[in-house]
């Protein structure tokens, strides 16, 4: 029963997550540093991005009900370099969100460790890595893609 309940929560957090990056990451996106986060990249090499699993991931969300959290990251054929632009602009925002969110629960779970609750915190740690930290990575990914694109 106590597992449920974790689970319950760790679920219920990971959205509250979601919200505080929004509202920090809206705090902060008209600040001189900002601009240098959007060239921020953890994964230099695509072997590692592969490892990771990260097109399999995308895939996962470009094909379930994920796809519906942020329109604004679609692509067309025939987009213009403005569109490119303005994409990598929005992948930049979901990143440093994701990354936000992430840091959040790392507080939570280090909280929990400290207090003993290490199957919470574990689990917590699953929600962030799925729902946060594979975001921001495969947002690095794809910002990495365009960036590619947009130099031809």
């Amino acid at each position: 029963m106590i597992i449920l309940v974790y689970f319950l929560n760790a679920i219920v957090l990971t959205f509250v997550s979601w919200t505080i990056g929004l509202l920090i990451n809206n705090a902060i996106k008209q600040r001189a540093f900002y601009k240098n986060l959007s060239h921020f990249s953890f994964i230099k090499n695509d072997f590692t991005n592969k490892i990771l699993g990260l097109s399999i991931f995308g895939w996962i969300i470009k094909n379930s009900f994920f796809k519906v959290f942020n329109q604004k990251l679609k692509f067309k054929k025939g987009m213009s370099r403005k569109d490119l632009e303005s994409i990598r602009s929005e992948m930049v925002y979901a990143e440093i969100g994701h990354l936000i969110g992430f840091l959040f629960i790392l507080v939570f779970i280090f909280i929990k460790i400290g207090n003993g609750q290490y199957t919470y915190a574990l689990l917590l740690l699953g929600f962030n890595i799925i729902f946060n930290l594979y975001p921001t990575l495969l947002q690095q990914y794809n910002k990495k893609r365009v960036d590619n694109i947009l130099k031809r």
